[in-house]
C-alpha cells in the first residue's frame, strides 16, 4: 500500500470514531480472555498512537541503519566491542522495521486476514502475534547483556578475556542470542490462532496457570534477570576502574605511564554502554511492571488508559534511542560518521585504516 493511501486511511479512521483495532499488551498479547481462547480483544483506535509508532519506527530504521553502516565502513571501529554493538543495532533495526511493517499495519487496520485457511493460520500465529517484533526486541535485550559482559571481562578479568572473546566466539554468542530469543517467543505460535467461526485471529491459553507461568517467565528472562546481571556487572566494572585510577595515581613507574589514558578510554566506552542500560531501565520498567501484575489479574493501568499507551510507546522507543546515545556520547562513532560520509563522497573504500587515520588526525 502506497504512503499516500496509508495517510488517507489514517485520516479516515480519525474521522470515524467507531473504528476499532487490536491493542497489544506488553510482551505478549495478555488479556482477560487468556484462559477462554476467545477472539482477540478489540478497542478504539487512537490515531496519535499509531502515528507515533510509525514515526518511531522510521527514526529507528534510519538511526540503526546508520550505526551498522558506520561500523562497516570505518575500519578503526572493527573490534569485538563494536561487533557486539553492531549486533545490538541490527536487532534494534529489525525491531524498528517490524514496528512499521507489522505493529503499525495491524493497529492502523491495514492488515487483512487471508481467506485461505492455512494462510490465515500462519498470518495469525506469525504476523498478527507480532512474533518477529517481540523476538527482535528480546534479542536486543540479550545483545545488550552480551555487550555488558564483553566489557566486564575486558576490564575486570583482562587475563581471561581471550578465553571467552574472539571473533569466532562472538559470532557464536550473537547467534545464541537470536536462537534463545526465538525459543523464548515461540509460545506465541501456539497461543495465537485463526478462529474459523469468527474468521478472525484469536488468542488464549488452555489454563490460567499456563498463562501466568509463561507471563512470569517472559518477565524474568527478558527484563528482570538481564537487568540484575547488567547492574551487577557495571558495579564491578566501575569499582575496578576506580581502583585502577587510584593505583595509577599512587604508582610512578614506567609501566603506569599509559594507565591514565587507557583508563579514560575504557571509562568513556563504559559510560556510553551504561547510558544505554539506563535508557533500557527507564523506558521498559513501567511497561514491564504493568505486564507482570496483569498476568496475576491485577490491573494497575487499564489497556484503554492514555498512560498505558504512553508506557507502550516508551518501550517501543528503546530501539530508537540507542543510536542517539551513540551519536551524543560515543566520540568514536562521530569520527566514524565522518569517515563513512567521506567514503560515500569519494566512492573509495578505506583499506588498512590509512584513510581513516588521515581523516582522524585532521579532526
Amino acid at each position: 500500500m502506497a504512503t499516500t493511501q496509508i495517510i488517507e486511511h489514517v485520516i479516515y479512521l480519525t474521522m470515524n470514531e467507531s473504528a476499532v483495532t487490536e491493542l497489544v499488551p506488553p510482551m505478549a498479547n495478555t488479556s482477560s480472555n487468556m484462559t477462554t481462547a476467545a477472539p482477540t480483544h478489540e478497542a478504539h483506535l487512537d490515531v496519535w498512537v499509531v502515528v507515533l509508532e510509525f514515526i518511531l519506527g522510521i527514526i529507528g530504521i534510519v538511526g540503526n541503519s546508520l550505526i551498522c553502516f558506520i561500523i562497516w565502513k570505518a575500519k578503526f571501529l572493527h573490534n569485538l566491542t563494536n561487533y557486539l554493538i553492531l549486533s545490538l543495532a541490527f536487532a534494534d533495526l529489525v525491531a524498528s522495521l517490524s514496528l512499521v511493517c507489522n505493529v503499525f499495519v495491524l493497529e492502523a487496520q491495514l492488515g487483512v486476514t487471508p481467506a485461505n485457511r492455512i494462510a490465515a493460520e500462519l498470518y495469525c500465529r506469525l504476523y498478527s502475534s507480532r512474533f518477529l517484533f517481540w523476538t527482535s526486541v528480546t534479542a536486543s535485550v540479550f545483545n545488550l547483556v552480551c555487550v555488558t559482559y564483553e566489557r566486564f571481562f575486558a576490564i575486570v578479568y583482562p587475563l581471561h578475556y581471550p578465553l571467552y572473546f574472539n571473533e569466532r566466539k562472538v559470532v557464536m554468542l550473537v547467534t545464541g542470542t537470536w536462537m534463545f530469543a526465538l525459543l523464548q517467543e515461540v509460545f506465541a505460535f501456539f497461543v495465537n490462532y485463526y478462529d474459523k467461526d469468527t474468521k478472525a485471529c484469536g488468542y488464549g491459553y488452555p489454563t490460567e496457570a499456563g498463562g501466568i507461568f509463561v507471563g512470569v517467565l517472559v518477565f524474568l528472562l527478558s527484563y528482570f534477570l538481564p537487568l540484575v546481571v547488567m547492574i551487577w556487572a557495571y558495579y564491578k566494572i566501575m569499582h575496578n576502574l576506580k581502583r585502577g585510577a587510584q593505583h595509577s595515581h599512587a604508582g610512578g613507574g614506567v609501566n603506569n605511564r599509559g594507565d591514565p589514558a587507557i583508563l579514560r578510554a575504557r571509562r568513556k566506552v563504559v559510560y556510553v554502554l551504561f547510558t544505554v542500560v539506563i535508557a533500557f531501565v527507564v523506558l521498559w520498567t513501567p511497561n514491564q511492571l504493568v505486564y507482570l501484575f496483569e498476568n496475576f489479574g491485577i490491573i494497575i493501568v487499564s489497556t484503554d488508559h492514555t498512560l498505558y499507551k504512553v508506557f507502550r510507546l516508551m518501550a517501543f522507543s528503546n530501539s530508537v534511542i540507542n543510536p542517539i546515545i551513540y551519536a551524543f556520547k560515543y566520540k568514536q562513532f562521530r569520527k566514524g560518521f565522518r569517515v563513512a560520509i567521506m567514503c560515500l563522497c569519494t566512492s573509495n573504500h578505506i583499506h588498512d585504516g590509512q584513510t581513516a587515520t588521515t581523516e582522524l588526525s585532521n579532526s
